[in-house]
């Protein structure tokens, strides 16, 4: 009789049972370790700058600029193997100057904006099969940059090549009021179809204009919308290229969030370079941006600010900063979903992309006990759990 109850009462028990573990909070890890889902690694040589300001993700092959060497070397992240290296010819028939990083539309079209206000148009020998002139788009000459760091790579969207063109970032403290933000938008678009270069009519508000600070952005987008994140502050705008109209978005932090204008305002030609770096980064700064399609979140990198120690490099600071802080939102609603500030000397803090599996880090930093510049590592990190 007594097991007849039991058994009877057992669904209820484990109704019960069940209730009780959904109400449950999801305990979630606070170290941003516990994330990392794989680890790839790839033997590289001497060719291969192991630091670089430009990456890119396409068709399973990871595109690596080599600055000083002026190449882009193409590895297949299956094989782990360098299967192409492109060669970016200074002079002759193939020349373009100076190159400032580059953009892969396909490997046969691989888009590189030069100092001399020019995107020339690359196939995967290098050899030059367009060209495009953006000098009377860009009035204060400004010159376009497609890079990882600082988020200030090209990007796509509707058939169209989008770059920053961030010509307000030029302007003195007494240049900036809101006649300027209808004078110089911030972003150029190369048509595909066409073939024609234009600015977008898409203008900032003026609430960017009353942090009188420098007007610099991170971009990313998504598949309806191109996103803004002003490097000195937590304002984000979002772009519908479709409609005229601009969204202002605030991104919640609870580290870097110690801005200061003192940088922009100081006269930098009364001290060093040296110590002008020291006052950049002794406050916050936002350092990149970019949006993961597969999860529907953003991840932003932020600097909180620091003091730079004495018997340390400013320069060597700049390039390789000692960590970040990677913030992660709700990619629908920007609700910020998680914080972790990143080991220290261990990641190099403009290096990344996204792919299916999640967010890619390099735990490349010069200073990390573990790093050999014979290997490029990848950490892939998955933050899914977070939503």
């Amino acid at each position: 009789m007594v097991l007849f109850l039991l058994m009877n009462r057992s669904p209820f028990i484990l109704l019960i049972a069940l209730l009780f573990s959904c109400s449950q909070p999801k305990v979630l890890s606070e170290n941003p370790l516990d994330y990392i889902s794989d680890t790839t690694t790839i033997e590289i040589d001497r060719k291969t700058e192991p630091f670089t300001r430009a990456i890119q993700l396409l068709g399973g092959k990871l595109y690596w600029w080599n600055s000083d060497r002026e190449t882009i070397g193409v590895f297949d992240l299956k094989s782990k193997k360098l299967i192409n290296t492109i060669k970016l010819e200074r002079e002759g028939p193939n020349g373009m100057g100076r190159p400032l990083g580059f953009f892969v539309h396909t490997p046969d079209s691989i888009y590189i904006p030069t100092m001399v206000y020019e995107v020339k148009l690359l196939n995967s020998s290098g050899k030059i099969i367009g060209n495009f002139d953006y000098n009377e788009l860009s009035p204060l000459g400004m010159t376009l940059a497609s890079m990882t760091r600082y988020s200030n790579m090209f990007f796509e969207f509707d058939d169209q090549l989008i770059a920053q063109l961030s010509t307000l970032s030029m302007l003195k403290p007494n240049q900036l009021d809101e006649s300027v933000l209808n004078q110089y938008p911030p972003l150029l678009a190369l048509n595909y179809s066409s073939g024609t270069l234009s600015a977008l009519p898409h203008t900032l508000t003026k609430t960017v204009i009353e942090k009188n600070n420098k007007i610099t952005f991170s971009g990313t987008n998504s598949s309806k919308s191109i996103f803004l994140l002003h490097a000195f502050s937590d304002i984000m705008y979002e772009i519908e290229p479709q409609k005229t109209k601009i969204k202002e978005h605030i991104l919640k932090t609870n580290f870097t969030k110690n801005y200061s204008n003192e940088y922009f305002l100081r006269d930098k030609n009364s001290f060093s370079i040296e110590d002008n770096m020291r006052a950049l980064y002794k406050n916050a700064e936002n350092f990149g941006l970019t949006y993961d399609p597969h999860r529907e979140l953003l991840y932003r990198f932020g600097w909180p600010g620091e003091e730079i120690p004495e018997n340390t490099d400013p320069m060597q600071f700049s390039a390789t900063p000692p960590y970040f802080v990677l913030s992660i939102y709700d990619g629908g609603n920007f609700e910020l979903l998680g914080e972790f500030p990143m080991p220290r000397n261990s990641y190099y803090a403009h290096c990344y992309f996204v792919d299916e599996k999640g967010l890619n880090l390099f735990p490349m930093h010069p200073d990390n006990p573990e790093f050999n510049e014979n290997e490029m590592v990848i950490h892939t990190f998955d933050f899914s759990e977070l939503k």
